[in-house]
C-alpha cells in the first residue's frame, strides 16, 4: 500500500508539472518563460525516470530509471537558476557564467550515458523493494557531484530572490516568496538526503526529492495560476523597446512600476531609480497630466518648462476585458515646441527688441479696450519716440542705434504694470495701452518713463549714449475707437516733440 501512494504522488506530480509546462507555454506571453518551460520538461524527464525506478520489475529496469533520473536533475537545477536570475532582472554573463554551467550539465548527463554508470555513479547497487522499488547503491564520485551541485546552484537562486525581495515592493515580493517556497522544499530533501547518505545513516537510500517535487509543482501552479508569476509583456517587445526611440513605461493596473526602455530613463532619469512595484507617482518628474488618464495622449513639460513631450497611456486589456496594466509612451517635442515658439514669436513678436509687434498690440489691443469698457475702466493710450534717434545711427552706427532701442524696451518694460501693453510702433517709435488709473496715475507713469529713459546710460565699445524721449498720452472717451485714440496720443507726442522734446504731453482738444 505505501508503494501504491507513493507512485501515485510521483504521478500526481509528473502531471502537474505537464499541465504547468502546457499553461505557462500557450498563456503566458513573457519573456520569463522561456527558462521556465526548458526547467519544467527538466522535471518531468527527472520524475518520469524516477517513476520507472519505482514501477520496475527488476534491477534493470531500477537501473535505466535512475538514469533518466539524473538526466533530468543534471538540468534542472541550471535552469532553475538562469530563470530565477531572469526574472529577478539579474544579468548573468553569458560566457563566464550561463555557457559554463551548460557545460556542466551536458557534461554530467553525457558522462551517464556513454560511461560505465555503476564505475562513477555507484560503486555497486542492489535491487530493493522494502518500501519502494529503488536501487541500494555505494556512492561513486559523480553521484557527489549530482547531488552538490545542485544544492549549491538552488542557494545562489534564494540568495537572488532575497536580495531582490528588499527591493520589490509588495504585490511583487509576493511572487518572489513563492518562488523561494519552490526551492526550499528541493533543497531541504536533497541537503537531508546528501548528508544521511554521505554519513551512512540512510542505508535503505529513502529517496524524498521526487517527492517534494509534488509539492513545488503545486507551489508553482498556484504562482503561475493565481499570482501570474510571469510578466505581461513578452521578449518580443523587451527587444523592441530597447531600441524605440520613444520612452516606453509598463505599469500594472495598479499604477506601479514593472518596465520601462533605456529612452524612458535618458528622458526622465527618475525612472531608472524605481523598483519594480514601485507607485509611478512616486517619480519626481512624473507629470501631473498623465496622473488621471487611462487612454489618451497629452503634451506636458518638465517642471522647469526645460523640456516638452507628447505622451499617451495605452491599456492592456486580458482576454475578459479586464484591465492588466497600461502603456505609457511619450517622446521628446522640445525641439519642435522651440520651433512654433520661433514661429509665433516671429509673427506676434518684435525681432529686435522682444516687445510685442504693431500688429500684435494692435490685436490685443482692441481686446483689452473691449474689457475695460465692459467693466467701466479707464483707458490711455501713449505714443513714445525717442529724440534726435538718427544722431545716434549717424554718430555710432545702426548697431548702438540698435542697442538704444532694446534698452529703451527694456526700461519701459520695468516701469510698467505686468498687465500694460507694451509694442514697437516703427522705428523709435512705441506705443502703450494702459487701464484702469485716473489721469494724473496716467501721467505720472509716463513721466516716470521719461526720466527712467533719461536716466539710463547705453555702453556700446566704451561708448556712453545717453538719450531722452517725448511721449504723447490720450484718454479714451466715448465714440473714440483704438485707431482714434492711437491718433490723438500722436497728435500729444506732436506738441511734446515741437515743444522742446522730453516731455510728456496729455492730449487735449485744442491740439486741433
Amino acid at each position: 500500500m505505501p508503494h501504491v501512494v507513493l507512485v501515485l504522488i510521483i504521478c500526481a506530480a509528473l502531471v502537474m508539472s505537464i499541465i504547468i509546462g502546457i499553461y505557462a507555454l500557450f498563456r503566458s506571453e513573457s519573456s520569463k518563460k522561456n527558462y521556465f518551460l526548458l526547467l519544467q520538461a527538466m522535471i518531468v524527464v527527472y520524475l518520469f525516470g524516477y517513476f520507472i525506478e519505482i514501477t520496475s520489475t527488476n534491477i534493470g529496469e531500477a537501473y535505466a530509471g535512475a538514469k533518466v533520473l539524473y538526466t533530468g536533475a543534471s538540468f534542472i537545477v541550471t535552469f532553475v537558476f538562469f530563470f530565477i536570475a531572469d526574472y529577478c532582472d539579474f544579468k548573468l554573463h553569458r560566457y563566464l557564467v550561463k555557457i559554463p554551467m551548460l557545460l556542466i550539465s551536458m557534461l554530467a548527463a553525457v558522462t551517464l550515458w556513454i560511461t560505465k554508470f555503476d564505475r562513477l555513479v555507484y560503486l555497486d547497487y542492489s535491487y530493493n523493494t522494502n518500501l519502494a522499488h529503488h536501487l541500494n547503491f555505494t556512492p561513486g564520485i559523480l553521484y557527489y557531484l549530482l547531488h552538490s551541485y545542485p544544492i549549491i546552484c538552488m542557494l545562489l537562486s534564494m540568495a537572488i530572490l532575497l536580495f531582490r525581495m528588499k527591493r520589490w515592493k509588495e504585490r511583487y515580493r509576493k511572487q518572489l516568496i513563492i518562488l523561494f517556497v519552490c526551492l526550499i522544499f528541493p533543497l531541504t530533501t536533497e541537503v537531508i538526503y546528501f548528508i544521511t547518505v554521505f554519513s551512512g545513516i540512510n542505508a535503505d537510500h529513502i529517496y524524498l526529492t521526487p517527492y517534494s517535487m509534488a509539492l513545488m509543482s503545486l507551489c508553482l501552479y498556484m504562482g503561475v495560476a493565481r499570482f501570474n508569476i510571469f510578466d505581461i509583456i513578452s521578449m518580443t517587445t523587451v527587444s523592441a523597446m530597447e531600441y524605440v526611440r520613444d520612452g516606453f513605461v509598463l505599469l500594472d493596473d495598479g499604477n506601479n512600476y514593472m518596465f520601462s526602455n533605456p529612452v524612458a530613463g535618458e528622458l526622465l532619469p527618475a525612472i531608472s531609480k524605481l523598483v519594480k512595484g514601485e507607485s509611478i507617482f512616486s517619480v519626481k518628474d512624473w507629470p501631473e497630466e498623465l496622473c488621471g488618464i487611462e487612454t489618451d495622449s497629452i503634451e506636458f513639460s518638465t517642471e522647469k518648462g526645460a523640456k516638452h513631450f507628447k505622451g499617451s497611456v495605452s491599456p492592456v486589456l486580458a482576454r475578459n476585458q479586464t484591465l492588466i496594466a497600461k502603456i505609457v509612451l511619450f517622446h521628446d517635442i522640445t525641439d519642435r515646441v522651440i520651433l512654433v515658439k520661433k514661429l509665433e514669436d516671429a509673427a506676434y513678436i518684435d525681432a529686435l527688441t522682444g516687445i510685442y509687434n504693431r500688429k500684435h498690440f494692435s490685436e490685443l489691443a482692441q481686446v483689452n479696450i473691449e474689457r475695460a469698457l465692459r467693466f467701466n475702466n479707464s483707458i490711455y493710450m501713449a505714443m513714445l519716440d525717442l529724440d534726435f534717434f538718427k544722431r545716434v545711427n549717424d554718430t555710432h552706427g545702426h548697431a548702438a542705434g540698435d542697442q538704444v532701442l532694446m534698452n529703451t524696451a527694456e526700461v519701459i518694460r520695468h516701469t510698467i504694470r505686468s498687465y500694460d501693453l507694451l509694442g514697437r510702433y516703427g522705428g523709435e517709435e512705441f506705443v502703450l495701452l494702459i487701464t484702469d488709473l485716473n489721469i494724473n496715475e496716467a501721467t505720472t507713469i509716463m513721466e516716470r518713463i521719461r526720466e527712467n529713459i533719461e536716466n539710463s546710460v547705453i555702453n556700446y565699445e566704451d561708448v556712453e549714449i545717453r538719450i531722452t524721449c517725448s511721449i504723447g498720452l490720450a484718454q479714451f472717451t466715448s465714440g473714440d475707437t483704438m485707431e482714434t485714440c492711437v491718433k490723438k496720443s500722436d497728435e500729444a507726442l506732436y506738441v511734446a516733440k515741437n515743444s522742446g522734446r522730453n516731455q510728456v504731453r496729455l492730449y487735449s482738444e485744442r491740439f486741433k
